[in-house]
């Protein structure tokens, strides 16, 4: 009768879940059958990532970068949905300084048209412009260019100089730089100091 040590039968049982790793970790594939897929549908995530940061680099330089709490991924409806989520806009000089940053409490990105959805608590801020906006959802058309609210949803424009705008039914055409409310808007406008 063979005897072994303490040693040599943790190494066997260590070896063991190693193969067994491997083996799950390498070609595992699960069918769950027709009609479990169906039950999961289009709610359930490929992907659920949490403390997510993607940055988008072009020519060695940061461009674009988003950070979120939660992330999850929908490939086959081409979206991700967002919680917690800050951005931050680089300038496209090449100085790695922020050109635009901004926050919400959730976000729906839409990757075939880079479309989003922000809703929640959003904030974005300007820094070549001295503006921010705020507002409870703001959707961007990554086709048109557009950014806009719902009809019922209140969105404030801050410039630095004290000027305030607040309205509901705000769209902003990128293309054209310009700006409009749909519906009532008030607010006040500073007027620039006169050189001396």
């Amino acid at each position: 009768m063979a005897r072994t040590s303490r040693a040599d039968g943790f190494r066997a049982a260590f070896a063991l879940a190693a193969v067994l790793c491997a083996a799950v970790l390498t070609g595992c594939s699960l069918d769950y059958g027709t009609a479990l897929a169906e039950d999961l549908g289009e709610g359930m995530p490929d992907a659920v990532v949490y403390g997510f940061t993607h940055t988008v680099v072009e020519k060695g330089l940061p461009k674009f970068r988003i950070e979120a709490e939660r992330g999850e991924s929908y490939r086959e409806l081409q979206k991700m949905k967002l919680t917690k989520v800050l951005f931050t806009e680089y300038a496209s000089d090449g100085s790695g300084s922020v050109a635009s940053e901004g926050n919400a409490d959730s976000a729906i990105f839409y990757t075939d048209t880079e479309s989003a959805e922000l809703s929640g608590s959003v904030k974005l801020r300007s820094m070549s412009d001295g503006i921010t906006v705020t507002s409870s959802y703001l959707k961007w058309d990554g086709e048109a260019r557009t950014l806009e609210s719902r009809a019922d949803a209140v969105t404030t424009l801050q410039d630095d100089d004290g000027s305030r705008l607040s309205g509901s039914g705000f769209r902003v055409d990128a293309a054209r730089r310009s700006f409009r409310f749909g519906n009532r808007a008030t607010g006040s406008f500073v007027a620039p100091e006169k050189d001396k």
